[in-house]
């Protein structure tokens, strides 16, 4: 219990880093739409849904690999300089080819007259990679505190340097403080976005320079090939991942969406944005992650390693089902951060996306498996097989039922892909889930959700059931409530464990 103690701490701090980090990332959402046409935000979407596929490869799954063989204390500090020394020269070699090719690059993404922006999202990577081990290595030695400081300072420098780009250097030109020509240039606004995050990603690694230079300079080749050929599949899960993640919107949508041009991009923003109402169980799967990963690696050399992975897993499933149902019953409340009334037509797609999102969640979960038993390349087999699916699914229900299609196909492999994993994880390194209690706890806030949606539907708002209206409320508020309190008293003397072990101690 002491150990799920500490991974709930973690899973907290990492959480609060997340989401203060979303929230400020979010805030230049509208900045920049205010200040650029659809013409220039144009170009910035492309990029940044470029950077994760790229920071794929640049990585090479090192940060999972660098967990894994740590666990081995006495080749630690091998492995992170093995780690270090291997990052350090594939980035400077991915950067240089990156910025040699720039031209070729530049048509490719469909920006022939911007070589300039594949210089930016280089160096971009350039950093960011750089800061992959020395991040790592603050969650391995559980330093929480000191990740989220440094996250969250990255993204207010990012912050302040767009507005110091984009407001007050336009502010001071117009003024008559024309000495700001000497470094700022008013005919190429789009750039500064990307100069702004290249200065945030070198100060958060600036930040770091104790994790990255304060370590032994060593490279063993025998144990970097060993490495290569655990991280290597981490590759292809993490770019095949990016299939489901990014896209639907990215490539799917756009091309096998049946109407015009205009149309299509109305109905992809109106999909887009409700996608971002999915968010809260998004965040919490993402700060679990952070924690969790280093905590399974922890854990796999004590003897009862299987049977606290089972029990994380009943608890992020009890947790991630509370999150959707209260987001999914909550629609007509979380709609307000949709600040146009067109947006809300795409509200019905957000139970599905939410249950995507919690069948991703168990997946993380559940690969845990291949990585302790050093079978990546059995998660590269599962992801590329549904993005396959997903490429199929997408192709086959888009034409027919449009953006509602993509969101079903997401849920759908994301639904394969868990049920799958399982089933290999319990061929190969069996543990003992619970999994007619977890089923159990999914199916009925399922259930819960659908009583909601057909009471409102067809008895109190028939005209408009995404309406805030207080019976409603009410009856989401009651439902929401009874099923915590379910859970609660199912689990009830695991949860004064492991959140009261004291009184529980007094009482005994």
């Amino acid at each position: 219990m002491g150990a799920l103690r500490k991974l709930a701490g973690q899973t907290i701090i990492y959480g609060f880093s997340n989401i203060i980090s979303r929230l400020l990332n979010y805030l230049l959402v509208p900045y920049y739409t205010h200040l650029l046409s659809p013409g220039e935000y144009g170009p910035v979407n492309i990029i940044y849904a470029i950077i994760p596929f790229l920071f794929a490869i640049y990585t090479y799954g090192l940060e999972t690999s660098y967990f894994r063989f740590s666990q081995n204390r006495d080749e630690r500090k091998a492995v992170l300089g093995t780690s270090s020394v291997s990052i350090i020269f594939s980035t400077l070699l991915f950067t240089f080819l990156l910025l040699h090719y720039k031209q070729v690059i530049a048509g490719w993404i469909t920006l022939p007259n911007h070589p300039e922006y594949v210089t930016y999202f280089a160096w971009i990577l350039f950093f960011d990679t750089l800061g992959v081990i020395p991040f790592a290595r603050l969650r391995l030695e559980d330093r929480p505190v000191k990740y989220a400081v440094i996250k969250v300072s990255g993204i207010v420098v990012n912050i302040l340097f767009n507005v110091f780009f984009l407001s007050i250097c336009p502010w001071l030109l117009h003024h008559g403080h024309h000495w700001v020509v000497l470094f700022y240039n008013p005919y190429e606004r789009i750039g500064y976005i990307f100069i702004a995050n290249i200065l945030s990603s070198a100060f958060a690694w600036l930040l770091l320079w104790k994790e990255f230079f304060h370590i032994e300079w060593q490279f063993d080749f025998r144990l970097w090939w060993r490495i290569m050929k655990y991280s290597l599949p981490l590759v292809i899960v993490g770019f095949a991942g990016m299939v489901n993640e990014t896209m639907d919107r990215a490539w799917f949508l756009p091309h096998y969406l049946p109407y015009d041009h205009a149309k299509n991009d109305y109905l992809i923003g109106v999909y887009s944005a409700n996608y971002k109402l999915a968010i809260l169980i998004t965040l919490f799967i993402q700060a679990f992650r952070l924690g969790a990963e280093p905590f399974f690696f922890q854990q796999s050399t004590y003897a009862n390693a299987k049977q606290t992975y089972a029990r994380v897993m009943k608890y992020f499933v009890m947790v991630v089902s509370i999150m959707f149902l209260f987001v999914a019953m909550y629609l007509p409340v979380w709609k307000l951060f949709l600040r146009r009334p067109a947006y809300w037509e795409g509200l019905y797609v957000v139970p599905y996306l939410l249950a995507a999102n919690m069948f991703l969640g168990i997946y993380y979960n559940l690969t845990i498996w291949f990585k302790l038993t050093d079978r990546t390349r059995m998660g590269a087999y599962i992801t590329v097989f549904t993005a396959l699916l997903a490429f199929a699914l997408n192709y086959w229900w888009i034409p027919i039922w449009g953006y509602f299609g993509s969101a079903l196909a997401t849920m759908v492999c994301y639904l394969v892909q868990m049920v799958i994993c399982y089933v290999l994880g319990q061929k190969y390194y069996p543990i003992p889930y619970a999994v007619k209690k977890l089923v159990s706890i999914m199916v009925m806030a399922f259930l819960f959700y659908a009583v909601y949606w057909l009471i409102n539907r067809y008895l109190l708002s028939p005209q408009d059931p995404y309406q805030i209206a207080w019976p409603s409320l009410l009856l989401a508020t009651v439902l929401f409530c009874t099923y915590v309190y379910i859970l609660y008293q199912i689990e009830k003397p695991y949860l004064q464990q492991l959140f009261w072990p004291a009184k529980m101690k007094n009482k005994s």
